[in-house]
């Protein structure tokens, strides 16, 4: 009995030579030409707050759920309430921030820091920093943590680099 092949016309020796055409390697396009036909999507599309130039915008994006109006300096390591110390950053950067100042807190509360510097940095015009720079130190051993939260114009902004475990080995160069 022939099998379906044979009945619609196909022959044992069709099938081979067509399993070693397909086996053959065909001529790759160059990367460009691949390229160009591939639509690109960024993973991250960072945000841009250039033309964020006043705090009632600012504000006004906060009431959005876009921005979320923080404290530089926290208020739980003894930062002032007060407008120079408050700005507006993004979701994940006020994550960010908050995650910090815990880990901060941490090593203020064991006696590993005892000074705290905090660089909010703007781009342009704009009142949304692109970065906040956070500098904590002690004053007699020398230990220094540095850390910075990247917020907009950053292209794929990097998540937070948590700092050591505040009970573990003292590395002064971190």
């Amino acid at each position: 009995m022939a099998d379906r092949g044979e009945r619609a016309g196909w022959h044992r020796r069709t099938g081979v030579l067509l399993c070693t055409a397909m086996a053959l390697p065909l001529p790759l396009l160059p990367a460009t030409a691949a390229r160009a036909r591939q639509q690109t999507v960024p993973a991250f599309a960072a945000p841009d707050f250039s033309t964020i130039t006043t705090r009632a915008e600012a504000a006004r994006l906060a009431r959005k759920h876009v921005l979320v109006r923080i404290q530089f300096f926290p208020t739980e390591l003894g930062g002032p309430k007060s407008k120079v110390n408050t700005g507006y950053v993004t979701l994940e950067a006020a994550a960010s921030h908050a995650r910090l100042v815990e880990m901060l807190a941490a090593y203020a509360e064991r006696g590993r820091i005892d000074r705290l510097e905090i660089v909010p940095e703007y781009k342009g015009a704009s009142v949304i920093p692109n970065r906040i720079r956070m500098t904590a130190t002690h004053s007699r051993t020398g230990e220094r943590h540095e850390r910075s939260i990247e917020i907009w114009d950053c292209g794929f902004c990097p998540p937070l680099d948590p700092l050591p475990d505040p009970d573990g080995v003292r590395d002064v160069t971190a």
